[in-house]
């Protein structure tokens, strides 16, 4: 699965980087079959100021189709990448369980009806 990371209005070395990209991929590793790749993208919210604003949008895009997002805010960096990665990591659960209910469903009211797959 490829992860690309991206700053805007932040610097970024490239161990930085590649800590953002292992938190995620730590995230989604559990799923990395049913996705195609995510990326990651921080900001500094407030610049000098200060607060509570650094966010992370991660964007998960899923196979066969279909695209979450899902953005975090928090004090530091770390803080905000590691709450998106486990929120992006719940998001992709709940959706490939929706996913599999629905087929389910269909099949179960199809086989109610005798109505082949077909």
């Amino acid at each position: 699965m490829k992860i690309q990371v991206r700053a805007v209005t932040l610097q970024l070395d490239a161990r930085t980087r590649s800590e953002i990209e292992a938190v995620v991929r730590t995230a989604l590793a559990r799923h990395e079959r049913r996705l195609a790749g995510a990326a990651v993208r921080v900001a500094d919210q407030n610049g000098p100021r200060g607060g509570r604003d650094i966010s992370c949008l991660v964007e998960v895009t899923m196979r066969p189709r279909g695209r979450l997002y899902i953005e975090e805010t928090d004090v530091d960096l770390r803080g905000a990448v590691g709450r998106a990665a486990e929120a992006a990591s719940i998001a992709v659960t709940r959706a490939l369980e929706r996913t599999r209910d629905r087929h389910r469903r269909v099949g179960g009211v199809r086989a109610a009806f005798g109505v082949s797959g077909a």
